[in-house]
């Protein structure tokens, strides 16, 4: 029976960081940015974005000079993972061979230093981005998912049932969790300009609906698996959107938003403003959610699981239920500047803030600055950094301008305590880049 417990322990803890694993795989701002353009300048696009891409930046740019008359792009795609301390590169060092015990320590101590193994994962499609004039369209899907192991279910994974002191000790999960949601926006943005003779004030406004296609939570209330008897107790309750029902599939929320932006140009300089979300009814539809109280036992004489029970979510604890009503999107402050050095030249520099706790659509605060170089007219060389509270972000791009078609890519080396995250972002557009 000690073996089947210290099998079920170990590949109780297997699937957990399996999951984890899989989350950083797999592919956040509300609206991801149209323009992959932003990315290869770490996002310092504020004063930058024309065309399709201000619905994501700044509304007010549409009234700007140099907003080309017509942008379109469709399937533009953009994705960033993350896991670590221990990445995805070093796993695949060491499979298939037996793990040094030099390098099973070594990742245990960046572990324990961490807090856990984590993964974070933000994806994103626009499926149309359209732009006319001073009136411009996205639709866009986000998805993202965040996943936490804590140190001593690490251990067990590394070490086996002896653990790292070669005797077995009691386990606890706290701050394991998981969490993912998609979502789809549809924005709408337009923009008055005024001209003030050698200068030009533009202001815009963005109206968006968004829906919230899937939502998954659960974390940790106190599981643990002991060592001296022999005991599996695992508490790990989850909510989640219906999916099984055909009449809201896809349709888990929905609510309207406003941005709001100004912006100043006058001659090579740019100065941009945008308020999103200063207002956003956003919020989940309780009533499409379920709640699976996942509890599981397993002791010398006597075993229990609930897994597959499935109820209302009414029958949720009081904070899990106000946890899903605390998912919202909540504004953001962008400020941004750009400089036209010369015909060749294009400094930018960007300073955001979010205010507030909710859904989570990108660093709480950003401090970057970028710029595209142009030694060839139709291959733009786009470089950035920014800074944020996980760490710093060091991005680069290019692309091909044939006339009216362009091709951007471009890709982010993420850096934090966790590691190295890397992101990417390709699009074909017409007329903007």
């Amino acid at each position: 029976m000690a073996d089947a417990l210290h099998f079920r322990r170990a590949a109780l803890v297997a699937a957990l960081v399996a999951a984890t694993v899989l989350c950083s795989a797999a592919a956040g701002a509300q609206l991801p940015s149209a323009s992959p353009a932003a990315l290869g300048m770490a996002d310092n696009y504020t004063a930058m974005a024309r065309g399709f891409g201000a619905v994501a930046w700044n509304p007010a740019n549409l009234g700007l000079p140099h907003n080309p008359r017509f942008t379109l792009t469709l399937l533009g795609l953009r994705g960033a993972g993350d896991l670590g301390p221990i990445t995805t590169d070093d796993v695949a060092r060491y499979q298939g061979i037996r793990l040094p015990n030099e390098v099973r320590d070594a990742w245990m101590q960046r572990i324990d230093a961490n807090g856990g193994e984590t993964g974070q994962v933000g994806g994103g499609v626009t499926y149309l981005g359209l732009s006319m004039g001073r009136f411009a369209l996205q639709v866009a899907s986000n998805a993202s998912v965040d996943a936490n192991m804590p140190p001593g279910a690490m251990e067990l994974a590394l070490y086996g049932n002896a653990g790292r002191t070669g005797s077995a000790q009691d386990i606890r999960l706290d701050g394991a969790h998981l969490t993912g949601a998609v979502t789809t926006t549809t924005g709408i943005s337009w923009a008055h300009p005024i001209d003030l003779g050698l200068a030009r004030l533009s202001f815009g406004a963005t109206a968006k609906y968004v829906m919230g296609n899937m939502l998954v939570h659960g974390e940790d209330r106190g599981s643990q698996l002991s060592a001296t008897s022999s005991q599996i107790d695992l508490r790990f309750p989850v909510i989640l959107s219906d999916t099984g029902n055909s009449s809201s599939v896809g349709n888990h929320g929905s609510g309207f938003g406003l941005d709001v932006g100004g912006a100043w140009d006058s001659g090579p300089f740019t100065a941009s403003v945008a308020i999103q979300n200063i207002v956003n009814t956003f919020r989940w539809d309780a009533s499409s959610f379920y709640y699976k109280p996942i509890q599981a036992y397993y002791g010398a004489d006597t075993s229990f699981s609930s897994g597959d029970v499935t109820m209302p979510l009414d029958s949720a604890p009081a904070d899990v239920r106000a946890w899903l009503d605390d998912q919202r999107f909540k504004p953001i402050l962008s400020m941004g500047v750009a400089l036209r050095a010369n015909n060749r030249l294009t400094l930018a520099a960007d300073v955001r803030r979010e205010m507030g706790e909710g859904l989570r659509v990108g660093d709480r605060t950003h401090v970057g600055a970028g710029a595209e170089l142009r030694l060839i007219p139709f291959i733009p060389l786009r470089a950035g950094l920014a800074v944020h509270p996980d760490g710093i972000t060091i991005a680069g791009g290019t692309g091909l301008e044939l006339g009216k078609i362009n091709l951007t890519v471009s890709a982010e080396d993420r850096r934090t305590a966790s590691g190295h995250a890397p992101g990417a972002a390709i699009g074909l557009s017409f007329g903007g880049r």
